[in-house]
């Protein structure tokens, strides 16, 4: 199996357990005791699918087990629960100085989601916020339970705004190590009077979606159906402005941003750290930043980089590829199928001829989206256009939260518990009020 250098902000595992006569709760505590005691290899031989054999190596289990912060005894308390047709076992792993979250989903016997992430301290509730549960997609294969968070006094119609994730499967706080900034953003509008829609993307829910879609799965799928979904449930509501729903996308949710607002005809867009490069370029220039910062060895660095400079090839080959054979192509171990498609879709040119208001917010420090090749070039895009707001933020990073630490400029910062910058959610309300007086 080849090198594959790729950045990790979610550990998502897809495992097949040996038949037992154990309950699923039995054998999911079986694995984390395994984990902790190092046992890596073992899980994987006795937990991993054939396929996922081929996929995941030992040592590449025990990195992503390592990164997170539990390296002794360690208290266990799982809880299970029934989702649709989901067994799932989730609750924490527990020492004294850390924790961590895991989440289990098993389907029939075989568990096909595995998911874990450091515990971070999270806002409690603000004392005039109030939060009900939402059904986003209600009736469909892929229902998605979501929050609506607004504030307790109101006299009139509130704007509103849905909150869409980066990369990767992520519960509704688009929860990342030690942050949870969707939740941030959703107690700070709701206090500037502002309602938010925030829900857990739908590889989250449905681990097993990928496998249901197989190569024919898109960004339509994973996170654009159900933004549109989401931004119609707050067009209907009574207590919403019809006239007032906003999208704030982050990451590759601020990239669709511009394709959301096209089919869900939403009334303005917030775009937080987002691109309009291809997302394979982008994927690129991580690789080669965290080559440049973590490997020294000048025979190994060559290897790497001739091996990114491949696939940075056949990622700018896609878009003349027909869709049969990027369905058959990788890149960055992605499938060339859900890039191409991306590459179909000129955010930037979707942007540039929309008539919505645009903010868009980047912060200064972020090494994943950066300044020099994104902000900038929505900048020049878009610098002729009237309603678009431009800011940045020195010291905050991809976030929006202060980049601070040892490890400052590197994914382990974002283990620094945090939350998004005051001043970036002030910025937001505001915007979102001028654009409904």
């Amino acid at each position: 199996m080849r090198t594959r250098i790729v950045i990790i902000l979610f550990i998502i595992l897809l495992l097949v357990a040996c038949s037992s006569d154990r309950t699923l709760e039995e054998q999911s505590e079986e694995i984390i005791d395994n984990l902790i005691a190092g046992n890596f290899e073992d899980v994987r031989d006795n937990y991993f699918s054939q396929q996922l054999q081929e996929t995941y190596s030992k040592e590449e289990l025990q990195d992503y087990w390592q990164a997170m912060p539990i390296n002794g005894n360690a208290k266990v308390e799982l809880e299970s629960s029934e989702q649709q047709s989901f067994h799932v076992v989730e609750g924490v792993v527990e020492q004294t100085e850390s924790s961590i979250k895991v989440r289990m989903t098993w389907e029939q016997s075989e568990l096909v989601g595995f998911h874990m992430e450091p515990m971070q301290k999270k806002k409690t509730l603000p004392s005039n916020v109030e939060e009900e549960k939402m059904i986003i997609g209600e009736g469909t294969d892929f229902e998605l339970e979501g929050t609506l968070t607004l504030p307790t006094n109101r006299d009139e119609d509130l704007p509103g705004v849905i909150l869409v994730h980066g990369s990767g499967p992520s519960d509704q706080d688009e929860t990342v190590y030690a942050y949870a900034p969707f939740q941030d953003l959703a107690y700070g509008l709701a206090e500037q009077g502002i309602a938010v829609l925030r829900y857990p993307k739908r590889t989250f829910v449905y681990p097993n979606m990928e496998a249901t879609f197989g190569n024919d799965l898109t960004v339509n799928e994973e996170t654009i159906d159900d933004a549109v979904l989401a931004a119609e449930l707050l067009k209907d509501d009574d207590r919403i402005q019809t006239d007032a729903v906003f999208v704030i996308g982050h990451s590759l949710g601020g990239m669709l941003a511009p394709r959301i607002d096209q089919q869900a005809d939403t009334d303005g867009m917030v775009i937080l750290a987002g691109s309009p490069r291809p997302l394979w370029e982008i994927i690129y220039d991580q690789n080669m930043y965290f080559l440049d910062k973590l490997v020294n060895e000048e025979e190994e660095k060559n290897k790497s980089i001739q091996m990114l400079e491949e696939e940075k090839r056949v990622g700018g080959a896609l878009i003349d590829m027909t869709d049969e054979e990027a369905k058959e192509t990788e890149v960055f171990t992605i499938n060339g199928y859900y890039l191409k498609e991306m590459d179909e879709h000129s955010v930037g040119e979707i942007a540039l001829h929309s008539n919505k208001p645009m903010l868009l917010l980047q912060g200064e420090a972020d090494f994943q989206v950066t300044m020099e090749q994104d902000f900038t070039m929505w900048q020049q895009l878009l610098e002729e256009k009237i309603d678009v707001t431009f800011k940045s933020y020195p010291e905050l990073n991809h976030f929006f939260i202060t980049s601070e630490g040892t490890n400052k400029g590197t994914v382990d910062e974002y283990s620094i518990p945090g939350h998004v910058d005051e001043q970036v959610i002030e910025d937001i309300g505001k915007w979102i009020h001028e654009q409904t007086n």
